[in-house]
């Protein structure tokens, strides 16, 4: 298998949404809000201080943060929800046999060859296939998520008259350009 530059992230992004226990983003929001709300609202009383007005608010701030902490997480679940919307019916079977498989555990040596092997007798396809539509699954991930998917547009971004460093330096701090 051919190594790219989002492989790895991609394929964990696939891993932590089946991990997740394959929500979608806004039922992991709620969750997510949910627990830590509770927590922090039993933490604040365990303190034996403050007026219940108080615990709500340290409770609803906590939660709040919680899910700003969190943001990259969602963004990679929302792709992914994507992902699986625009590929076909075996090239999702091949990405649940492949990535979905003990997403809880950490990926060991032969674990992914072991799962594409799985993947064409049940599929049933080639090797090869599994394979495409594995890495076609993780393109698709990558430009969902807005990542930068080949040299072939870092070369292009980089060549440009104006290169995307020069912009950058010639903002102001309210991003507004310079002139």
């Amino acid at each position: 298998m051919k190594k790219d530059n989002i492989r790895d992230y991609a394929t964990e992004a696939f891993r932590f949404y089946a991990a997740c226990g394959k929500l979608t983003s806004e039922q992991l929001k709620q969750k997510v809000y949910d627990e830590i709300y509770t927590a922090s609202k039993k933490e604040f009383y365990r303190g034996g201080s403050g007026m219940p007005t108080d615990a709500t608010a340290y409770a609803v701030m906590a939660a709040e943060g919680a899910l700003h902490d969190m943001e990259a997480e969602f963004r990679d679940i929302i792709a992914v929800e994507k992902t699986l919307m625009r590929i076909r019916e075996p090239e999702r079977k091949a990405v649940e046999i492949v990535y979905f498989t003990d997403a809880d555990k950490p990926i060991q040596g032969g674990d992914i060859s072991n799962r594409v092997h799985r993947a064409e007798i049940e599929i049933p396809a080639s090797e090869r296939s599994i394979y495409e539509w594995l890495a076609r699954a993780r393109r698709i991930f990558a430009k969902e998520r807005g990542l930068r998917v080949t040299k072939k547009e870092y070369k292009k971004v980089c060549s440009s008259k104006t290169k995307k460093c020069d912009i950058m330096v010639s903002s102001n701090s309210d991003g507004e350009e310079s002139r």
